[in-house]
């Protein structure tokens, strides 16, 4: 599947693994392609930050999604210092079911390869999971980022 994605699209999977590692994650998710994203240059992550989504802000909207969830179940949102993974992340599910949907996006389109721009819009179609419940804490019109997003794909 990777031989189709576009140089970019390669970079944004191979940063998500570097985010993941970063913040001590066991696995790659969702979100870490989103952060990876936002941390690129190019018209889909200027859609992005257009929204308050560059990557400290998405960031903060992700730490404020994870201590309300927390907090729901009773757990302090306090932080834990976690220490790297021995291994590199791999792709967890969330990521690995974004990057099919993109391929299937792209599909749709007509598009030969698989740009960011799709690979953002797979992330934004989910209806679970952390990233939505993310988007609506930062106060993000999904419908209408997912359209501008769309539009510079």
């Amino acid at each position: 599947m990777f031989e189709r994605f576009t140089k970019d699209a390669r970079r944004i999977v191979e940063d998500a693994v570097e985010v993941a590692w970063e913040l001590s994650a066991p696995a790659v998710e969702a979100e870490h392609l989103l952060l990876a994203a936002a941390r690129h240059t190019g018209p889909v992550p200027t859609v992005l930050r257009g929204y308050e989504l560059d990557y400290d802000g998405l960031a903060e909207a992700l730490r404020a999604e994870t201590s309300r969830s927390l907090a729901a179940v009773g757990v302090s949102a306090e932080p834990i210092a976690f220490s790297p993974p021995v291994q590199r992340p791999r792709l967890a599910t969330s990521a690995k079911s974004a990057l099919e949907l993109s391929l299937r996006i792209a599909l749709e389109r007509a598009d030969r390869r698989i740009g960011t721009g799709h690979v953002v819009l797979a992330i934004l179609r989910a209806q679970r999971g952390t990233v939505p419940r993310a988007l609506q804490i930062a106060g993000v019109d999904r419908d209408e980022l997912t359209a501008a997003v769309s539009a510079m794909t």
